[in-house]
């Protein structure tokens, strides 16, 4: 009997943990929709630009947007070229699927709803894809969740949520055993004929059995083709249209911050396409060679990757990566890291060796850091300097402009080298025993090596992955 009620009172502080951030999330947001609703725009902008984030005059701006372009659209309106339906003239940027998706009943009056209802849908897939288990875990990932990346999202309710819940519903296929975890591939490809950078995601064919590997990816090509071929002379717009950050300096991610504006600061003209590229083949050449030693480091522990939360911090990890070095990105990509942090989280949990747990502590730090980098930058810049800018108006915000870019670096290399060692490993170790009976699937081990692989979750152990298994 009491043993059953210790049972009971660890399995209640566990979803007590796993709701908190939820809860706490739809909270906040109920707060911030009541300032608005009334009338009280004072205290809401206010309350954003605290956090470091500059809103606009209302609302749900990027939700706007496609509905904008889907109403000019219906009209005859070439919107890639100009959106007088948008309230800033944007043409359309985007995939043209978004504006065969939009239902025709929706229109730009639909943007408060339409809105509301996409941030509610990405807040509650927090209960996912964050899984807390202790005090310091739910500071560390309800900081991410309130983090100005992800408010930034969702005051904007950019499509990048709609994306965002496409790729965690891939996640959650994707830990299922062959042949199940195939679909998952399908949604892989429908988030990127949305917007593109999940197509980064078909690297992850390159784990499967060759035969699965040459079909999923012939299918994904034909689909890709098929869209290539329908919307042509849209994407053709489209794609040079895609918005880019206006500076160097202020919230955007990407590799080429660093090298180009470091040349921007010292140089112009030929001077500064020499300097910036000597600086990226500089950078390439110690993250290929850190990438390849942290390698190297996370091969001494049999980690789980199998665990849910490792597989969303791969996908999360490789989507980041990928977007690091295709372009500048806007800081509302940076929810990707939620599940990033999720998964960094769940192997600090449980590896043994001092280094790898040494070396998870750093990449939590760096993404938490990278996630309110801009409520920092703003700050810094508000103590020196009164007036808004984007520039580097003092010695203190170059140092932060450049200790930030370096964390960018030193976090993505860190990320590909997680997702190049977990590509290293077949997926059929895992299918041997998730497709077995299950009261076979309990002697089995995952790895061939005599070490036990480390658990993060009681959902696996119940699909049979040791008895050394830990709960969610």
């Amino acid at each position: 009997m009491e043993a059953d009620n210790a049972f009971s009172r660890r399995a209640a502080s566990k979803l007590a943990y796993r709701l908190a951030i939820p809860f706490g999330v739809l909270s906040l947001y109920a707060i911030m929709a009541g300032l608005w609703l009334s009338g009280a725009h004072s205290l809401y902008f206010g309350a954003l630009r605290v956090l470091g984030i500059e809103p606009f005059s209302f609302p749900f701006l990027d939700t706007h947007a496609v509905l904008a372009a889907a109403e000019c659209g219906r009209q005859g309106i070439e919107v890639y070229l100009s959106n007088p339906c948008d309230v800033l003239g944007r043409p359309h940027a985007y995939s043209p699927l978004w504006l065969g998706i939009v239902p025709g009943a929706l229109g730009t009056g639909a943007t408060g709803w339409v809105g509301a209802s996409l941030d509610l849908l990405f807040l509650l897939s927090l209960t996912v894809v964050l899984r807390p288990r202790t005090a310091g875990e739910l500071f560390i990932l309800g900081a991410a969740a309130v983090s100005p990346m992800t408010v930034y999202a969702v005051e904007r309710a950019n499509n990048d949520l709609a994306v965002f819940l496409l790729v965690i519903c891939g996640a959650i296929v994707f830990t299922a055993p062959r042949p199940f975890r195939l679909f998952s591939y399908g949604l892989f490809v429908a988030a990127g004929l949305l917007k593109y950078y999940p197509l980064a995601l078909l690297a992850l064919v390159a784990r499967e059995r060759r035969r699965d590997a040459l079909v999923t990816a012939a299918a994904a090509g034909f689909a890709l083709i098929l869209f290539g071929a329908a919307f042509y002379p849209e994407l053709k717009t489209a794609l040079t249209s895609i918005p880019a950050a206006s500076s160097y300096f202020t919230d955007a991610f990407s590799a080429w911050n660093l090298p180009f504006g470091f040349a921007e600061a010292l140089a112009g003209g030929a001077w500064r396409v020499l300097i910036a590229g000597s600086l990226v083949a500089a950078l390439s050449g110690v993250a290929v060679a850190r990438t390849l030693r942290t390698v190297r480091l996370l091969g001494r522990e049999q980690l789980d990757w199998a665990a849910g939360e490792t597989q969303f911090l791969v996908i999360g990890g490789l989507l980041v990566a990928a977007c690091f070095f295709a372009g500048q990105n806007i800081a509302y990509r940076g929810i990707l890291l939620l599940p990033v942090l999720s998964g960094l989280v769940c192997l600090h949990r449980s590896v043994k060796d001092p280094e790898v747990g040494r070396f998870c502590r750093r990449m939590i730090a760096a993404a938490l850091f990278v996630m309110w980098e801009e409520f920092f930058r703003r700050a810094l810049h508000a103590m020196i300097s009164p007036v808004p800018g984007a520039g580097l108006n003092s010695r203190a915000e170059v140092f932060f402009w450049l200790g930030r870019e370096l964390v960018w670096w030193w976090l993505v290399v860190g990320l590909s080298a997680l997702g190049l060692s977990y590509l290293r490993r077949p997926a059929r170790a895992e299918d041997a025993v998730l497709n077995r009976p299950l009261e076979e699937k309990r002697d089995i081990q995952v790895t061939s090596s005599t070490r036990s692989p480390i658990r993060c979750s009681r959902y696996r152990a119940s699909l049979g992955y040791g008895s050394d298994a830990r709960s969610l």
